[in-house]
């Protein structure tokens, strides 16, 4: 894949990911339906959590054991998106703690040129064997700070 061109508001991000709007994400008052902006940041925070297990050496992100689950998730919306565009999701680590950490989410619009919405999840660490959290192990905290926004 060609290297994307970064637009200023992403800079701080390492990781990109590229999304083609299409006009099955408009609702009828022609613009993205609000819950396209959540699979946008779905699509991006697997992609991204997926870059990290293959860095970690897992080469699969179903591998992980324990693994990473989603606790909550939220979104500013700035700017209606709509069919055409071609949107880049910025994905970066803004806070660790023990047992969670939470991923932020920029999406910028190529057609206006701008940041759309921001988002952010809030991820846990949990053993689904053992039905609890688990403290992130140490190789992903040093990973995750590699990414920090």
């Amino acid at each position: 894949m060609p290297e994307l061109q970064k637009p200023e508001p992403l800079k701080d991000y390492n990781h990109l990911t590229p999304h083609r709007v299409v006009w099955g994400d408009m609702d009828s008052m022609r613009h993205v339906n609000n819950t396209r902006y959540f699979y946008y940041c779905e699509t991006a925070r697997l992609d991204f959590i997926h870059a990290l297990s293959l860095q970690l050496g897992s080469g699969d992100v179903n591998t992980l054991h324990p693994s990473i689950a989603l606790a909550e998730t939220g979104c500013r919306f700035k700017v209606s998106l709509t069919f055409p565009d071609e949107i880049l999701i910025g994905s970066g680590i803004q806070g660790i703690e023990e047992t969670q950490f939470v991923v932020k989410h920029l999406i910028y619009s190529n057609k206006h040129t701008c940041v759309a919405a921001e988002a952010t999840a809030r991820m846990v660490m949990f053993d689904f064997k053992a039905g609890k959290r688990v403290p992130i192990p140490d190789d992903l905290i040093q990973l995750l700070n590699q990414h920090a926004v």
